[in-house]
């Protein structure tokens, strides 16, 4: 069993108290004064703390145009933090209009003069493509030169670029080197990934002390995967002895910290009475959280329990509702059963045409009863037009994945067909079958 990984998404650190050192005491008259008396004969270095003053409102009244005049007046003299705190300050809109470009232009200055926060800042633009083209190699530059200064968030951005394969060759072994190194400052998120490494034995050998060691400092942080994994370890006994109030109460953490997945393996625990009393009730409650959330297994979970009236009273156009979004997250089997409630008027108006189309997904990744009832289908003519060779096609590929089935159709359709459309039809199922293969 592999522990659930997490996808990063790196967030460009431009809130006030990262830009000019929030902790720096309330300014005396006399302070002001010997500032503003320096920033007038151009001290960019005056010029940053009274505009920070002017921002905060310490020692003068606040005022963001002030501020913003001061941070630009030593941003022009070269200052590098000022540079990154007027790029923050475009990006937030704070003093200024919102503008992208602008604050790119700012940190991409303060980053070409050695700040790591700036570095940092460009690496996450260019990952997302924020005031410059997306570029990954280019984020990829910008994060390793923050992640050599030592900023942690530049070295979880190097990390996840060397996870991924983003703008770097993918290498597991790198990877945890700088996620380390980031969980070692204590950055919950990088701990997490260290965690994650060293359960399911990617980039290193399986240690689950190690694993149970980092994901625990994560969730001490009160870090919700870190929390969600946790509980799974509990719940299925692996890496450590099974736990359910354990696994119950990290659900729970996690749950209350936003995790949807966590929503739903404690609905799967009530639903089964498996470390809590059996609470049918409670588990529909939870599920449909999660499936609000847009967790598939809820999503396609409750699909059929309205469909069956299982723990819950019958009803199609509910199970249909959540059908449809289960079918969305691209999954064969959800596919195919959306599908069959088009093609059965479940829920929905019936449609052949709509259950052509979900067939064909679910068909495309090889799923066989999709195939089988696709080739039936275009072999009855319903949501298009009647095609013998394509009904052969898809019965064939059902039946040679084992679908008991298609060989009494393909038996019936055969006599209706010449031989060349049946080379035709054989021919393309075999081109199918190579294009696919090793999917």
């Amino acid at each position: 069993m592999i522990l659930r990984s997490i996808a990063l998404f790196l967030i460009a650190s431009t809130c006030l108290a990262q830009m000019t050192g929030s902790g720096t005491p309330s300014n005396s008259p006399d302070d002001i004064a010997a500032l503003a008396a320096q920033a007038k004969q151009g001290n960019a270095d005056a010029q940053l703390k009274l505009g920070d003053a002017y921002l905060r409102g310490r020692g003068v009244t606040q005022d963001n145009a002030e501020a913003v005049r001061l941070f630009r007046a030593a941003a022009d003299n070269g200052n590098a933090e000022a540079q990154y705190t007027l790029g923050s300050l475009y990006a937030a809109g704070i003093g200024v209009v919102r503008d992208d470009a602008e604050a790119t232009k700012w940190f991409q200055k303060a980053a070409e003069n050695g700040s790591a926060e700036a570095q940092y800042n460009m690496g996450v633009r260019c990952a997302y493509g924020r005031g410059v083209p997306k570029d990954d190699k280019q984020a990829a530059v910008w994060f390793r030169k923050s992640a050599e200064q030592g900023l942690a968030r530049g070295q979880l951005g190097l990390a996840a670029g060397y996870a991924n394969g983003l703008g770097l060759p993918q290498d597991k072994a790198e990877a945890l080197k700088w996620y380390t190194k980031a969980a070692e400052q204590g950055m919950a998120e990088a701990q997490t990934q260290v965690g994650l490494i060293y359960y399911n034995g990617e980039g290193a050998p399986t240690n689950y002390q190690a694993a149970l060691s980092w994901l625990e400092k994560a969730a001490g942080q009160g870090n919700a995967d870190a929390e969600f994994n946790l509980g799974a370890m509990f719940e299925r006994d692996r890496g450590v002895a099974q736990n359910l109030p354990k696994a119950v109460e990290f659900y729970r953490l996690a749950a209350e910290h936003g995790s949807a997945s966590a929503l739903n393996n404690l609905a799967s625990l009530y639903q089964h009475g498996t470390g809590v009393a059996q609470d049918q009730q409670q588990a529909m409650k939870l599920y449909t959280m999660a499936a609000e959330k847009g967790v598939f297994e809820a999503q396609n979970y409750l699909a059929g329990a309205y469909l069956t009236g299982n723990g819950v009273r019958k009803d199609e156009v509910e199970a249909a509702k959540w059908m449809q979004l289960a079918a969305a997250h691209g999954k064969a089997e959800a596919e195919c059963n959306l599908a069959i409630l088009y093609q059965t008027g479940t829920g929905l108006p019936q449609s052949f045409n709509d259950a052509l189309v979900w067939y064909g997904k679910a068909a495309e990744q090889g799923f066989a009863k999709a195939q089988h009832n696709l080739g039936a289908l275009y072999g009855n003519g319903q949501g298009t037009p009647k095609d013998f060779v394509k009904a052969y096609k898809w019965l064939l590929l059902a039946q040679k994945s084992g679908y008991r089935d298609s060989q009494q159709a393909l038996d019936w359709l055969k006599p209706q067909m010449t031989a060349e459309q049946i080379t035709q039809a054989q021919s393309s199922a075999d081109e199918w079958a190579r294009s696919h293969t090793g999917r």
